[in-house]
């Protein structure tokens, strides 16, 4: 692709990805801040206090990146919290819509896979239209630190990676596995002495950055699933046995992974991953397990967690819709948008209408979670239907040394 054809695209995703948001913005009501009262309590106390907030809780008070960001907007340039928030929000979700057509592309070489990464986390129901509902949660500006830190990762550029997870770890923990995913897949590759410094170099830094919070910042409760005392180790330790959590989190994978489920086969997404190379293709392993896990021991939003499989799915969707018809591609984004109901407001009557709106919250099971799941099932089935009248064509995928 010659630049300025390149430059057209990019220009193009910045436009769509501008279009989808104030679509999808059009399209989502807002958060009711005094009917109900979640997580965003803690972090409006802190844009509006800083860290003498009287009611930090953790794990709230350890992502107080973005919070600060607001509270500086607020009392050094005069713009209220609730403008600061939405004007993160906004600037993060085009940073993530566009970092992923940027990323895709950078990847996969395929101009096609990047704009269905792009539409696919435009519909996915809580990357972009749950976070213009709830604009108070810390994750805007995650998702694209998450694709620049693997950029530096696969770049081999241990520094910048470092530094930038250093900030980014004070936004979202899931912000600390890119470095993590590094130091298993690339750094061993280097020097002996070169691997020693950048794991001793890391293993400091990753210390400093999870822990002297915990230590400095004084909170007054804990809303934490995992933790180190032993209601906490408890609850680690029976999660697993708990089935309706062990339904809704798995129906929390498969809702995410509705877009790549209904394109490809499991054994078509293990030859994606093959041909990525041995490198990326552990990089991308460890990211995947690691979110897994602070997923699944992160607390009840299954359905917030999973978002931070945009990476691996992005990835897997931009070598996909190289094998893909424009018609399986087209059938793919209509069923993956009706069945996020991105047209449709979040529900705000009761608590558990919300929560019943897309299933997978902790141990909430009922007529609502089996009617979800079937819906899910449905719409893989009609992907599977639907491919089996297309050839997968691996020879098109490339080959990475």
């Amino acid at each position: 692709m010659c630049k300025l054809s390149k430059a057209r695209h990019f220009l193009f995703a910045g436009i769509l990805s501008i279009l989808l948001i104030a679509g999808i913005a059009a399209l989502t009501n807002s958060l009711d801040t005094q009917r109900f009262s979640w997580d965003f309590i803690y972090y409006i106390s802190m844009a509006q206090n800083g860290f003498e907030a009287n009611n930090l809780a953790s794990p709230f008070a350890y992502r107080y990146l973005s919070p600060l960001i607001i509270y500086f907007f607020t009392h050094f340039f005069g713009i209220p919290f609730e403008s600061g928030f939405r004007i993160m929000a906004y600037a993060g979700a085009f940073l993530q819509l566009f970092g992923v057509f940027w990323f895709t592309n950078w990847l996969t070489h395929s101009t096609k896979g990047s704009y269905i990464a792009l539409l696919a986390t435009a519909f996915s129901l809580f990357n972009v239209k749950f976070l213009l509902f709830d604009i108070y949660r810390p994750d805007h500006l995650a998702y694209f630190l998450v694709l620049l830190q693997t950029y530096f990762a696969f770049k081999r550029k241990f520094v910048p990676l470092f530094i930038l997870t250093m900030i980014a770890s004070q936004i979202r923990e899931f912000n600390l596995i890119p470095l993590i995913a590094y130091l298993w897949a690339f750094a061993m590759e280097k020097d002996r002495s070169v691997f020693s410094v950048e794991l001793i170099v890391s293993v400091i830094g990753l210390a400093v950055a999870t822990i002297l919070p915990r230590i400095l910042i004084p909170v007054h409760e804990s809303f934490q699933f995992a933790d180190l005392n032993l209601n906490g180790i408890l609850r680690v330790v029976i999660a697993p046995f708990v089935i309706a959590r062990d339904v809704n989190f798995i129906y929390s994978l498969l809702a995410y992974f509705l877009p790549i489920l209904m394109l490809v086969s499991l054994k078509q997404i293990i030859t994606i991953v093959q041909s990525l190379g041995s490198q990326i293709k552990l990089f991308m392993t460890v990211y995947t397990v690691l979110v897994l896990i602070f997923s699944f021991l992160g607390g009840t939003d299954f359905y917030r967690f999973s978002t931070y499989l945009f990476l691996p799915q992005a990835v897997i969707l931009g070598f996909a819709s190289q094998t893909s018809p424009r018609i399986g591609l087209l059938t793919m984004l209509i069923s993956v948008f009706i069945f996020n109901r991105i047209w449709m407001h979040f529900p705000m009557s009761d608590l558990g209408s919300y929560l019943d709106f897309y299933g997978a919250s902790a141990t909430r099971l009922n007529w609502n979670s089996v009617l979800r799941i079937a819906e899910c099932l449905g719409f893989i089935l009609m992907g599977y239907i639907a491919r089996s009248h297309w050839p997968f064509k691996s020879s098109m995928l490339p080959r990475f040394s």
